[in-house]
This record gives C-alpha cells, sequence and structure tokens, in this order.
C-alpha cells in the first residue's frame, strides 16, 4: 500500500502522461523536440563563432576554397552533433517509455492486490456478523 501511495504523489501523473502516447510516438515527439532544441543551440553557436572571427580579422577576405571548406566543416559538424543527439535521445526517451509502463503495471498491480485484501477482509467480517447473529 505504501508504494502505491508513493507512486500516486510522486511519479502518477508523469508516468500517466507518457503511458497515453505509443512507444513510437513518443520517442518522436520528443525526439522532434530535442533535435529542433540542437539545430537552434549549433546555429547559434556557429553565428557566434562566425561572427568573432569577422571582428578578430576586419578584412578577413577568403577565396571560394576556403568558403566552401569552412561550410563543409560546419555541416559535418552539425550532422556529427545531430546524429549524436538522435542516438542518444532514441535510447533515453524509448527507455524513459519502458520505465513508466513498467511503472503503472505495478502501481495496477498493487491496487488489484489492495482490492483482493479489501474484499477478503469484508467477507471474513460478513461471515464473523453472521456467526455471531446466529
Amino acid at each position: 500500500m505504501t508504494k502505491a501511495a508513493v507512486f500516486e504523489q510522486k511519479e502518477k501523473k508523469r508516468a500517466l502522461r507518457i503511458v497515453n502516447y505509443r512507444r513510437r510516438d513518443y520517442i518522436l515527439s520528443r525526439m522532434l523536440l530535442v533535435l529542433l532544441s540542437v539545430s537552434v543551440a549549433y546555429a547559434v553557436l556557429i553565428a557566434a563563432i562566425l561572427f568573432m572571427i569577422i571582428m578578430a580579422y576586419e578584412s578577413l577576405v577568403l577565396n571560394v576554397g576556403e568558403m566552401i571548406l569552412i561550410i563543409a566543416g560546419i555541416l559535418i559538424g552539425y550532422g556529427l552533433v545531430l546524429a549524436f543527439y538522435y542516438v542518444v535521445s532514441h535510447k533515453y526517451y524509448g527507455e524513459k517509455h519502458v520505465k513508466a509502463c513498467r511503472d503503472v503495471k505495478e502501481y495496477l498491480r498493487t491496487l488489484k492486490n489492495i482490492e483482493k485484501i479489501d474484499r477478503d477482509q469484508e467477507k471474513a467480517q460478513r461471515t464473523v456478523r453472521t456467526t455471531i447473529t446466529a
């Protein structure tokens, strides 16, 4: 009973919110948020770095080959960072969904056990009452 009460107080809302999604849908929705956040953060970081480079070298003139190398480096870096966060977030949110499902199942199992104990106690009390009145 204590487990059920602790679960209700601390984790019930979060777990039920997660379990309402199918596993694939939950992972996809969370990964889209992560990938969007990573994209924005990477763009801000690259913009800041380019701004610092431009401010440091006022007369920075690059030929086309150097610009292509810089852009290719930025895009390859972006792809690597995105791939890393894709793998990590997929694993993390998949495990989070599995854990929430397991917790909700355990909670429901505990509630069924409590209900069974209550029914048994009620049945025993009725038996005692009928024995006393007879």
